[in-house]
């Protein structure tokens, strides 16, 4: 969705034309920036829970938040390497 488009750009404010061209382009891209939505949802969710497992589930989408943010960051910095590797070429 349009809406996780600019989430991702927001936290990743230096490489929103590569975001956006990912995003438009792949597929696989654009489900693990709506991935990463759900998360930061569910994550301020269970930081305003009451419940009693909530500092367990805090734990875990902070670290699922983490792992994400990487594989983002691993895509763009994998699509600027092809990028270049065609431009040497």
């Amino acid at each position: 969705t349009q809406q996780s488009l600019l989430i991702i750009c927001d936290r990743f404010p230096d490489r929103v034309d590569k975001i956006k061209t990912l995003f438009d382009n792949q597929d696989s891209f654009q489900t693990l920036c709506e991935d990463y939505c759900r998360c930061a949802d569910a994550l301020q969710h269970w930081t305003q829970s009451l419940d009693e497992n909530a500092s367990m589930r805090v734990a875990e989408y902070r670290a699922l938040l983490r792992e994400l943010e990487e594989e983002i960051i691993q895509n763009l910095d994998e699509s600027m390497n092809m990028r270049l590797s065609l431009v040497k070429q």
